[in-house]
């Protein structure tokens, strides 16, 4: 019994400590970024409470699962409408959200989109080699709870003028996918989610994606993967042509601008950009997200 307490003490102590993270809000021409916690973000939650190990190496809970950090990009010139569309991102390895911002430059990449959305990018394993996403891998319907927790807090600090939600495009670097696939399982807002963007994040969970696409006419699945996942698309292809969804493989930079459609399945191989290149080195995102269901400023 004793030692249940202290446990139960400690995850208490977790969630407190992730709460009290202060908000940070940072202003640049291309917007502003807003860090804070949220309750229904990935972590703290039961899956790591006791930390992780992998490659020998352990990452105690405290210092990698307790952070309920969610960045919110709000791009200049946004206009608050009868509904809010979202982009929602999910970083991969050995990252954190802060960090995700300067390394890729996401704000940026929203405002050359050209979508009137908001940008959301939740913590997930800080700076470990973990794939695991807590509440929002595990529990159903918890990407729904985090999206409505976010357009709840916008609209009382008056960033918006409705928190409806409107579109919803989720994107996923590296390690992401595998949040992302769950979240297509069973997170919530299935009528909303439009656009699936896979920047070389094909590692697993390629039923899920299929299943998805599949789903609803309006969807898109785009992959843009390097040559260590080009057997794992040849997969994702051959489970889309099994579910009788049409898809197109094209070459980078070929699948760019008008190439590129709102509807359906896209691969993309690219020759020359590495790992981490692929999110943003040629603007990669935003030209997908321009010609994605989100609307326009």
């Amino acid at each position: 019994m004793c030692i249940r307490i202290l446990i139960a003490l400690a995850a208490a102590c977790l969630a407190a400590t992730a709460m009290a993270q202060t908000e940070k809000t940072v202003t640049s021409p291309d917007g502003t970024l807003i860090l804070r916690p949220f309750q229904n973000a990935a972590y703290p939650h039961k899956s790591r409470e006791n930390g992780y190990i992998t490659q020998g190496k352990t990452y105690s809970a405290a210092e990698h699962y307790s952070d309920s950090t969610v960045g919110i990009f709000i791009p200049s010139g946004f206009r608050p409408g009868k509904s809010t569309d979202f982009v929602v991102h999910f970083h991969g390895h050995l990252n954190h959200v802060e960090q995700v911002f300067q390394q890729f430059n996401l704000g940026h990449e929203i405002v050359k989109s050209g979508v009137n959305a908001i940008l959301l990018v939740p913590q997930g394993p800080k700076d470990v080699p973990d794939s695991g996403d807590g509440h929002l891998e595990l529990d159903a319907g918890a990407f729904e709870a985090l999206v409505r927790e976010a357009a709840h807090y916008l609209k009382g600090a008056g960033r918006i003028a409705s928190e409806t939600i409107g579109h919803v495009a989720i994107t996923a670097h590296s390690g992401g996918y595998e949040v992302v696939s769950a979240i297509l399982h069973h997170g919530g807002l299935s009528d909303n989610i439009t656009d699936v963007c896979l920047l070389d994040a094909s590692y697993g969970g390629l039923e899920s994606f299929a299943d998805w696409a599949k789903g609803g006419h309006g969807r898109r699945l785009i992959s843009i993967f390097t040559e260590h996942l080009a057997s794992a698309n040849v997969e994702l292809m051959a489970l889309m042509q099994e579910r009788g969804v049409r898809f197109r493989v094209m070459l980078e930079p070929t699948a760019r601008g008008a190439a590129l459609k709102p509807r359906g399945a896209l691969f993309v191989h690219t020759l020359d950009l590495a790992h981490n290149d692929v999110v943003a080195k040629n603007d990669t995102l935003a030209d997908y997200l321009a010609s994605s269901s989100l609307r326009k400023r």
